[in-house]
């Protein structure tokens, strides 16, 4: 089978629209901004390769440089809950995830590269950045202090691990995956920080989505300034 034949195959299977807008005045006016990021859960249903093409398709129709955050690190808070790894094990596992997802889905983002520069970074790159320690200790005294925030943050862990087997209590697996989010907040804010204004994702965000709209006023300038936007994947033909 020809290359373009097996592109095809997976390439046109879903199409990615716009569900949600935060803040929602941005909603017809965020396309005008020429840089994104994209988000990347692994493991996860939503980037399988027919649903990841449909997302890079549309961000290539839209943004002419976006760049691909593979989330490997806080990945191992996930492996820890769901399989019972080790800290040191699931790290090690975790990051070897993220790395497999950049070379085995390359191809797809290279697809687009007409039409968009793509270029790869990862959560534990960034938490090497200057700026990300001091981002997690807001957010870690925002969560220790505002009782919306770290109302909305637990609410959404709780429904995050609704349905999966875990390896911990329930309240430590809440307890891990506010360590996750929090984590993950301050890897977005060092992106904004970077000249990165838009986040799109497949899916709900929760607390994230709440602060760009004001809910949090007390989290860092950069969330608050960032605009995101949450796709939805539909297959093509359905009804």
């Amino acid at each position: 089978m020809k290359t373009h034949d097996m592109n095809s195959a997976w390439s046109n299977r879903y199409k990615a629209k716009v569900d949600r807008v935060s803040p929602h005045s941005e909603r017809n006016t965020f396309e005008r901004l020429d840089r994104c990021f994209l988000g990347v859960s692994l493991q996860n249903r939503n980037f399988a390769r027919p649903k990841l093409a449909g997302i890079v398709q549309w961000i290539g129709r839209r943004f002419p440089h976006c760049t691909v955050l593979v989330a490997d690190t806080v990945h191992r808070i996930t492996l820890e809950v769901t399989q019972g790894l080790a800290p040191e094990v699931a790290l090690i596992e975790a990051l070897a995830l993220g790395q497999e997802f950049i070379h085995r889905e390359r191809c797809v983002f290279e697809h687009w590269s007409e039409q968009t520069e793509f270029s790869f970074v990862t959560c534990g790159e960034i938490r090497q950045r200057p700026a990300y320690g001091g981002y997690h200790r807001e957010l870690v005294r925002l969560f220790e202090t505002d009782i919306p925030f770290s109302e909305s943050m637990e609410s959404f862990g709780h429904a995050y691990y609704r349905g999966r087997s875990a390896h911990l209590d329930p309240e430590q697996s809440i307890r891990r995956s506010v360590d996750y989010f929090l984590e993950e907040l301050a890897v977005f804010a060092c992106l904004q920080q970077e000249g990165l204004p838009v986040m799109v994702y497949p899916g709900s965000l929760g607390a994230l989505a709440e602060i760009p709209e004001g809910l949090h006023p007390g989290a860092p300038r950069e969330l608050l300034d960032l605009i995101v936007v949450s796709l939805r994947l539909k297959g093509r033909g359905s009804a």
